[in-house]
């Protein structure tokens, strides 16, 4: 298996400002970091005001920093995963979708900040649109943006957003599927696209969120 000792398990350090500074404005990150968010910007991300607020930010934190790792030792072994992250809802201005920072789309910056990758890719699979990504990367050709969901699901509305945190964004690709749709199905999607994408857009790194909400008992 992948795994073969307790030794293949690496745990992250806490992650500097300038990682998540990478792709969230100042202001917003600030105040989320403060917790000096106001109760509308709160509620968006998913999360209440809380005593604990700090564990969320140091749990957070530690999340982006566990990608980071991740998307390094890939680049040097092959594959590697990581157990946390897939927080794709975290916009450049606010959080949303219990996600308040987006890990894929900061270690996309740091891994090209550091050199190690070009052209990144991110495949989402979860069952939900990675729509704080594509917002990230609407401008960018060095990222592209493949996004696999349930059409009927979280973010609800259409690809045009009715208001600028309302709604699905737009991915360079976006695959949206029925609800109920089976393995045979989903699989036989993927494979159409995939193969193609990579073939066509050459990335040196991709990374991929599992998103086991997928799973039709969840």
């Amino acid at each position: 298996g992948i795994v073969a000792s307790e030794n293949d398990f690496i745990q992250p350090d806490m992650p500097p400002d300038e990682w998540m500074l990478s792709v969230h404005c100042s202001e917003y990150y600030k105040a989320f970091v403060q917790g000096t968010l106001d109760d509308a910007m709160m509620r968006r991300t998913g999360f209440s005001q809380r005593p604990d607020h700090d564990s969320l930010v140091r749990r957070t934190k530690l999340e982006v920093a566990g990608t980071v790792l991740t998307a390094r030792l890939a680049l040097m072994h092959g594959i590697a995963l990581h157990i946390g992250g897939g927080t794709h809802h975290a916009h450049t201005n606010w959080g949303a979708g219990y996600t308040c920072l987006n890990d894929m789309a900061i270690a996309a910056r740091v891994m090209q900040r550091e050199g190690r990758a070009e052209r990144i890719m991110v495949v989402d699979c979860d069952v939900h649109q990675g729509d704080g990504t594509a917002e990230i990367f609407r401008n960018d050709p060095s990222v592209f943006t493949l996004s696999m969901h349930c059409g009927d699901n979280f973010p609800f509305g259409f690809t045009a957003k009715s208001l600028s945190y309302l709604g699905k964004d737009k991915s360079d690709l976006d695959i949206a599927i029925p609800m109920g749709t089976g393995d045979e199905t989903y699989m036989r999607l993927l494979r159409r696209h995939l193969p193609q994408v990579i073939h066509k857009f050459k990335p040196d790194l991709l990374l991929y969120i599992g998103g086991i909400d997928v799973w039709e008992g969840d």
